[in-house]
């Protein structure tokens, strides 16, 4: 029986302390980066979509109910609504494909260090002595974290569509060895 790679990763995590979380969401070429790396002691996947971005599932969804409602209903001001709401996701279509290539699909957490990568690209990457702080970045209603590392003002962000991303950054606080400070969390 042949095993595939994504089988054989989870097969291998089950034998670890830590919980490796949503494992069958990872994309292959996630799959592929991962199954190589030493050390590992946990996996967070994103595994938000391209297209769940609002700036364009919303201006979307709104273009096919108007022109649907103007249909039904006979109203060509709301089938001029909805032709412009299809242009406003047209013109974010490629906006949104562009800043989805530097969104972590995967947040890796090595015994030395993090890596966040983007369908087995990486898009950042430290070693636990880099790491300066973690900041709790509260923007719009969402919470994000930062955590800023090196002599440049590098971080690698912790979306909240990531799973399980409080526990994400408990292990970065014990990894790293960073005393967490109240007004910054």
């Amino acid at each position: 029986m042949r095993v595939s790679q994504r089988d054989y990763l989870i097969m291998t995590f089950e034998h670890r302390e830590k919980s490796i979380t949503n494992l069958e969401s990872l994309h292959p070429t996630d799959v592929t980066a991962v199954n190589g790396m030493p050390d590992l002691v946990q996996v967070f996947v994103n595994d938000s979509r391209w297209w769940q971005n609002a700036s364009f599932a919303l201006p979307f969804i709104g273009c096919l109910l108007s022109i649907i409602i103007g249909f039904i209903s006979g109203s060509a001001e709301a089938i001029g609504f909805g032709l412009f709401l299809g242009v406003v996701s047209l013109i974010m279509f490629p906006v949104v494909l562009l800043t989805w290539r530097a969104t972590a699909t995967v947040v890796v957490l090595r015994k030395q260090g993090a890596i966040s990568m983007h369908r087995g690209r990486v898009l950042e990457e430290f070693r636990w002595s880099e790491l300066r702080r973690i900041d709790r970045v509260e923007y719009l209603g969402n919470t994000r974290h930062k955590l800023l590392y090196g002599d440049e003002d590098r971080f690698l962000v912790i979306e909240n569509e990531v799973e399980d991303a409080d526990a994400l950054v408990d292990t970065a606080f014990e990894l790293s060895g960073l005393p967490r400070q109240e007004d910054s969390l």
